[in-house]
């Protein structure tokens, strides 16, 4: 049964509603996060004992923990870890105690000693969670954001926090971010839905009428748009839905809105050819043909077609290993896939030279064809664009070690590094980067001294146990 989408009564102070003296030690806090940070965190805590539903105040805190605990030693954060690891194991029986404010408390205490913890910050928001604190909750889910971006349950779960706090065009950007990465996410197209009423309804004021349940009841098409948008959507409703939709999109064919529903729909039922069908008939409407979004969903749905086609055939092979029929039509479609991404990479660039990220997506292409002057090239203009400038200036200092310019490579990984403030998957991959261009020059303690940044926070990231250990092996050996 689909979860009917709902705007909880948000219950959680604002820091305009405490006590004149907590407003003013926190407006003195917030000016001593940089200096003083262990004044902030005290102050914080002893007004979370009070209040702890005030998520303004939880923000703050967490600025400081990050100002003040953020850079600790790789031995205490790994000790810190384990610890957390320890917590949310018990998290979760002392909830269903009843006990959610002395989890969110021990939780504070763990993250004052690494913020970083993503098994505490879970902790933290199941227990605001069950007591509908989502501000909390949001707050808790976008930490982990912070230092895990590509994370999508993390991101699933803050747009879905989101939307139950009534902050519905952030849940959508939430939305956009996984989409983009990867457009056939049925799960994110329906929270972006979700959002979407929700929305709708926040606008319009819907949640402060009383006779808002019995509208919604008793409203056939409404309860229709809400099991649509809702986060677990079964899929006799949505086929219930695109049946609905074609029949609509009959009686009125030039309505664009329709066609991106039903498409919405046939995305999360998988059924990307026939989704394909009905992105195409749009485009040909009056409105449809100089809708730019609309080729962007038509190209999507081609790759989403052509990846669940690989998908069916890789899986195929993996049950029949020695059939060489499946493994040449798998190496065909693949080949044809890329062929598809990097015709349309190309004539995109061609149509709007000035979307620096479709300059990025064509760079990477190059890149990967091993056409590497065409890839730089891309990748010097595509870092213009503030959303993809690190991976861009990433995509360069490969790019320069491919073709064994070790030195320039540096200069641009080095930058991408500065750049990056936090210690996510993707400065690892830059640092990593850089550490491999100083092999390559033959500069093997420089090298090792970005090997040891990474391994500093992540043992276990690619090999570089490896390498410290046979760096500190050839040291002890001389």
């Amino acid at each position: 049964m689909a979860e009917e989408t709902e705007i909880p009564e948000i219950i959680e102070e604002k820091i305009k509603d405490l006590d004149p003296r907590f407003i003013r030690q926190l407006e003195s806090a917030e000016k001593s996060i940089d200096k003083n940070p262990s004044y902030v965190i005290d102050i914080c805590s002893t007004i979370l004992s009070k209040h702890p539903s005030c998520v303004e105040v939880r923000k703050i805190l967490r600025q400081a923990q990050f100002k003040k605990y953020g850079k600790g030693n790789a031995l205490a954060k790994l000790g810190a870890q384990v610890q957390g690891a320890v917590f949310a194991m018990k998290a979760g029986g002392m909830i269903k105690k009843g006990e959610a404010l002395k989890v969110m408390e021990e939780a504070e205490k763990l993250l004052s000693q690494c913020p970083q913890n993503p098994a505490v910050l879970n902790a933290l928001a199941s227990a605001a969670e069950s007591l509908n604190y989502w501000g909390t909750v949001a707050s808790a889910y976008q930490a982990i954001a912070q230092f895990e971006p590509n994370n999508e349950k993390n991101l699933l779960a803050l747009g879905n926090a989101l939307v139950k706090n009534q902050q519905p065009d952030e849940a959508m950007q939430v939305c956009e971010t996984i989409l983009r990465k990867n457009p056939s996410n049925g799960d994110a197209q329906a929270l972006a839905r979700s959002a979407s009423v929700v929305k709708t309804m926040v606008k319009g004021n819907w949640e402060d009428d009383d006779d808002f349940k019995k509208k919604l009841k008793s409203s056939e098409e409404t309860l229709d748009l809400e099991k649509s948008a809702s986060l677990v959507s079964d899929e006799e409703t949505l086929n219930r839905m695109v049946e609905k939709l074609k029949a609509q999109i009959e009686a009125d064919p030039e309505n664009i809105n329709l066609y991106r529903d039903i498409c919405g729909n046939l995305r999360t039922l998988k059924r990307y050819d026939e989704a394909l069908e009905f992105v195409r008939k749009a485009r040909q409407q009056p409105l449809g043909k100089a809708d730019t979004t609309l080729e962007k969903m038509e190209n999507d749905f081609i790759v989403a077609s052509m990846d669940a086609k690989i998908q069916e055939l890789t899986n195929k092979l993996g049950e029949n290993p020695n059939d060489v029929s499946i493994a040449a039509e798998l190496e065909e479609l693949k080949k044809k896939e890329h062929s598809y991404k990097l015709e349309n990479a190309r004539d995109m660039v061609e149509r709007y030279p000035n979307d620096f990220n479709y300059r990025y997506i064509y760079g990477m292409l190059m890149f990967e064809e091993g056409m590497l002057d065409e890839a730089i090239m891309q990748f010097q203009l595509s870092q213009r664009n503030p959303k993809v400038r690190i991976q861009s200036l990433l995509g360069l200092g490969r790019a320069f070690i491919k073709g064994k310019k070790y030195d320039l490579a540096v200069d641009q990984l080095e930058t991408a590094k500065k750049e990056s403030k936090i210690m996510n998957d993707s400065k690892k991959e830059i640092i990593y980067e850089l550490a491999t261009a100083y092999e390559l020059m033959g500069q093997a303690d420089k090298a090792f001294n970005e090997y040891k940044e990474i391994y500093s926070a992540d043992i276990s990231y690619k090999d570089v146990s490896d390498k410290i250990n046979a760096y500190y092996a050839s040291k002890n050996s001389q």
